[in-house]
């Protein structure tokens, strides 16, 4: 019992050890500074117009007393640590994470530890995908964004599809990244990147739940000089659009082939009279007329089992 009643006293020493350190203070007051909260210091930090000292102090990574502490186990300790629970883990590093992006996100704006909470994080649990979608999101904002940048993001998309292949955000985010964002050291380099952003932007609106116009994608394809492939695209996604966008496919295709476009008014309108009842993606699989034998009564009797 003796024993016991002398914890309570060696906590205490131990505490007030801890924060008479140098080490202790040091965390105290850096905690204060992270953020940087007085408007004028953090713009002088961000455009570095003030001294190299002043800098040094109050960025996190400017010198080894005010470098931020920050310590993750390798990922198979932290497996052990997480009992077999390790996407619980994985996602209570995810909110840390969230939190050490916001603080340099408002302060230095330098994400250098991301890759360490990332790798921790997918380490334990790969299979969430919107951590490769934030972490490449994430890496973007706040900054320049140069094509090291957006290789930087790739990368995390990347490794996101490798395990989420027919992820359509994925797909879009990257195609977005190659298409748009990319420069290229070359026109060669650039074209290259912009060829497998729009085959990116392809794939994303032919998997389940997208969002994209198949407009935006035929129009990718036109200015790639690829009309035929275009064309295909726009057939595959009709029955699959909505009617905007299917008016609006229709004028697009008319413009390479008139014929081509009055065939697909006509079945447009034959599913309208006969087949309106069915969806217009099933419906084009089965082909623009009923075959001669569904009489009517046929119809309405797969219609009333539908």
């Amino acid at each position: 019992m003796r024993r016991w009643a002398a914890v309570p006293v060696l906590l205490v020493l131990a505490i007030v050890g801890f924060l008479g350190t140098r080490a202790g203070r040091l965390d105290l007051e850096y905690a204060r500074l992270n953020p940087i909260r007085d408007a004028a210091v953090l713009e002088r930090v961000a455009t570095q117009s003030g001294d190299e000292a002043e800098r040094l102090r109050h960025m996190t990574l400017g010198s080894a007393l005010a470098a931020e502490t920050l310590y993750l186990p390798p990922i198979v300790v932290l497996r052990a640590m997480s009992l077999g629970y390790p996407s619980a883990v994985s996602d209570l590093l995810f909110v840390r994470a969230h939190a050490y992006f916001l603080s340099h996100f408002f302060a230095d704006r330098s994400f250098r530890w991301l890759d360490d909470y990332v790798d921790a994080i997918v380490g334990l649990d790969p299979d969430n995908p919107r951590v490769y979608l934030w972490a490449a999101l994430a890496v973007k904002l706040g900054q320049d964004v140069n094509d090291d940048v957006v290789r930087h993001s790739n990368r995390y998309l990347e490794d996101g599809l490798a395990r989420f292949p027919r992820d359509w955000r994925m797909h879009m985010d990257l195609g977005f990244n190659k298409y748009f964002e990319f420069k290229g050291a070359n026109d060669a380099e650039k074209a290259a990147s912009r060829l497998a952003g729009r085959d990116h932007f392809a794939t994303a609106a032919g998997l389940p739940g997208a969002v994209i116009d198949p407009n935006f994608v035929h129009e990718l394809f036109r200015r790639e000089n690829a009309e035929g492939l275009g064309l295909a695209f726009a057939l595959q996604k009709y029955y699959e659009a909505s009617d905007e966008q299917r008016e609006q496919l229709r004028r697009r295709i008319r413009e390479i082939s008139t014929e081509i476009e009055k065939d697909i008014r006509e079945e447009e309108e034959v599913w309208k009279r006969d087949w309106s009842w069915l969806p217009n993606p099933v419906f084009s699989l089965i082909g623009a007329r009923p075959a001669p034998v569904l009489s009517r009564t046929v119809l309405e009797t797969v219609r009333g089992r539908l």
